[in-house]
């Protein structure tokens, strides 16, 4: 059987969009190859077997965060075996193979995801491990025109990702009641009128829109009182972001949630009970989360920016605003939303019908292949 190395940031035991990506890249890999997997941020070998096919041979490896050691482990396993396909998530990663590829002992396949590759980024490191792979894949058409533009040498293949059949179900009508405890401390039911923004509150990360629905928030409460802002999501952020919306009108903080990090089935049941998915987002190298809102039939909100055009078609699965750090905007387009609820049923159930016909794991499958067999 062939075999194949994957050097990882993080996978079953890592949130976030790259790891959603290596979860899937684990999963189509785990059909053909024999794996061996590092991670370098997780603790331990955490891996979820229904990822897995059975009689599939994996080995994984965690670094708990020790580059030295992962770096030193990467060049013993790459010059003691001979990989078939050796794969990295991340350019700077990839860097640690760049003197390997010269002396010509090894090559690399690395995945560009977004931010790391974004301007003004890739740094010094991250360029070594981008110019030097023997393959390249983006996880989107804007992600790939963007690395083009500053280096348009590189050979890039485009592959969509798709969304985690083992974590994300599909479309369920019933939306189940579910109380939430307010910003002034209240338990409160969700009711019909909610706004779900789900991401990182990291402060590497002030381009995930939070900030902008929290100044939205006044407008579209003075139209509609019974409107509801949830915030899900942690990171080193978060009390910067709950100051800010503290800062508001004091009979806001009762229909404003920021209920921290939420468990798969929580994040479940908020999709479900949501009116509209909103992240006016201005540097996502996919959007994994429009997906997931889409799934479940819910219109999405973006910013005419990043890659957001790539998931969220304007009009048709949603809505995209033209400046994405302006609050009047952003609220222009929940209150159309809210205004319009036939459209915007109808935008739901276009999203849906859009990742049943394309970004399903079978669909990732496919590109995946195609773009492999690439140079």
């Amino acid at each position: 059987m062939k075999t194949c190395l994957l050097l990882l940031t993080g996978a079953f035991d890592s949130d976030g969009g790259i790891a959603a990506l290596n979860r899937l890249t684990i999963a189509a890999l785990a059909e053909r190859y024999a794996l061996e997997i590092f991670t370098l941020t997780e603790n331990e070998p955490k891996l979820d077997q229904q990822y897995f096919p059975q009689g599939c041979s994996v080995r994984m490896r965690a670094f708990a965060g020790n580059k030295l050691n992962f770096v030193f482990s990467a060049w013993r396993a790459v010059l003691s075996r001979n990989y078939d396909l050796i794969l990295v998530d991340h350019v700077n990663l990839a860097s640690a193979l760049a003197p390997l590829r010269w002396l010509g002992l090894a090559g690399y396949t690395v995945w560009l995801c977004g931010m790391e590759v974004f301007p003004p980024r890739p740094d010094f490191e991250g360029r070594l491990g981008l110019k030097n792979a023997s393959r390249r894949l983006a996880i989107s058409a804007y992600t790939r025109q963007s690395v083009a533009d500053r280096f348009p040498g590189l050979s890039i293949e485009v592959c969509d990702l798709a969304l985690d059949p083992w974590r994300h179900t599909s479309l369920e009508e019933k939306a189940e009641a579910l109380e939430l405890a307010s910003l002034d401390g209240t338990r409160l039911r969700l009711d019909r009128r909610v706004i779900l923004h789900v991401g990182r509150m990291s402060t590497l990360e002030r381009f995930k829109g939070q900030e902008v629905l929290i100044d939205a928030f006044p407008l579209i409460h003075a139209k509609y009182p019974d409107a509801q802002l949830v915030l899900a999501g942690k990171g080193d952020d978060f009390e910067r972001l709950r100051t800010r919306a503290r800062s508001l009108p004091a009979e806001l903080h009762r229909n404003i949630f920021m209920p921290g990090f939420v468990t798969e089935d929580m994040l479940e049941r908020l999709y479900r009970r949501c009116a509209l998915f909103a992240m006016p987002s201005i540097g996502e190298g996919f959007g994994l989360v429009y997906l997931e809102a889409m799934s479940r039939g819910k219109p999405c909100i973006g910013a005419r920016a990043d890659a957001t055009p790539c998931v969220i078609r304007d009009g048709e699965t949603g809505l995209l605003v033209d400046d994405a750090r302006s609050p009047a905007q952003v609220a222009e387009a929940v209150l159309w939303l809210f205004d319009h609820p036939e459209e915007a049923q109808r935008m739901g159930r276009a999203g849906y019908d859009l990742v049943q016909s394309y970004y399903l794991f079978p669909h990732f499958k496919q590109r995946f292949w195609k773009a492999l067999s690439v140079g």
